[in-house]
């Protein structure tokens, strides 16, 4: 989208330059980089309000059963101009382990900040791929909207019931072949110094239930990045495992949770030394 924005903006400065001949100015290299760039901004104003009110009518009660393909594209576009915007650069090891695209599978992954879910579509959008996120995250503005729209799910974890509708409907996209499914073990984000929070193992239930691989990221840096804002920001995400689907049934839930912290508490270390190291530039 970012690509497209520019080529919008690109074009609108070559015709706007034309139309009033500034071509003959002796500074028409910087009046053209600074119509190029007015343009940019318009086209990014343009883009952010169409999406603004398209988010209006976005009727969020109602249940989507078939995750959008389309607002997920929109989600991961959405995601890269916002981590390009931020100077935020995503680092992946051990993206051979990944199953192909077009195959389903759970992903889980450690809870540091929200720059988290963003790294990961950005990292694995190739994959269809949709998350098991908090309901307050579908009230943040536009991006609430796109969510709902592209079959993310929140999930009441203060309502067992609740919440175990949310881990069957992922279940279900997986085994429908609908959509890949990721979700924070930990539950919460960890503020605490503390590697890991304890995990909860309904979380791989879903995995369990749809008789699916499980693909394990270790995520480093991220704590980081708001701190840094706009000064460059690495984050580190390290595909540890992927757990094939007969291992999952041999595992079982509890076996496949002390599995997956195992793992990630081993393997959470690379982005926080480089990242401490930047902020003593």
């Amino acid at each position: 989208m970012l690509f497209i924005l520019s080529a919008l903006a690109l074009l609108s400065a070559i015709g706007t330059h034309l139309i009033f001949k500034w071509y003959t100015s002796p500074w028409h290299i910087l009046v053209f980089v600074g119509i190029f760039i007015a343009w940019e901004i318009i086209w990014e104003v343009i883009w952010w309000g169409a999406l603004f009110l398209w988010s209006l009518t976005v009727d969020k009660k109602k249940e989507v059963t078939k995750p959008s393909k389309f607002f997920r594209w929109i989600f991961v576009e959405t995601v890269q101009i916002a981590l390009f915007f931020l100077n935020v650069h995503v680092h992946v090891e051990g993206k051979e382990k990944l199953p192909k695209p077009g195959e389903r599978f759970l992903v889980v992954a450690n809870h540091l900040s929200n720059y988290d879910p963003m790294s990961v579509m950005y990292a694995l959008k190739k994959h269809m791929l949709v998350f098991v996120s908090k309901p307050e995250n579908f009230n943040i503005p536009i991006v609430g909207a796109i969510m709902h729209k592209s079959g993310f799910m929140a999930i009441d974890r203060d309502h067992v019931k609740n919440a175990i509708v949310t881990i069957n409907k992922a279940a279900d996209y997986i085994k429908n072949d609908e959509t890949s499914v990721f979700i924070f073990p930990e539950g919460t984000r960890n503020r605490t110094q503390t590697p890991l929070l304890e995990f909860k193992n309904g979380a791989f239930k879903i995995a369990t239930k749809a008789e699916c691989p499980v693909v394990i990221i270790a995520i480093s840096g991220t704590e980081f990045v708001k701190k840094r804002i706009p000064r460059r920001s690495d984050v580190y995400l390290k595909i540890v495992d992927v757990v094939s689907a007969d291992k999952v049934k041999e595992l079982k839930t509890a076996g496949l949770s002390e599995h997956a912290f195992k793992l990630i508490s081993e393997n959470i270390t690379h982005g926080k030394d480089n990242v401490e190291n930047n902020g003593n530039e």
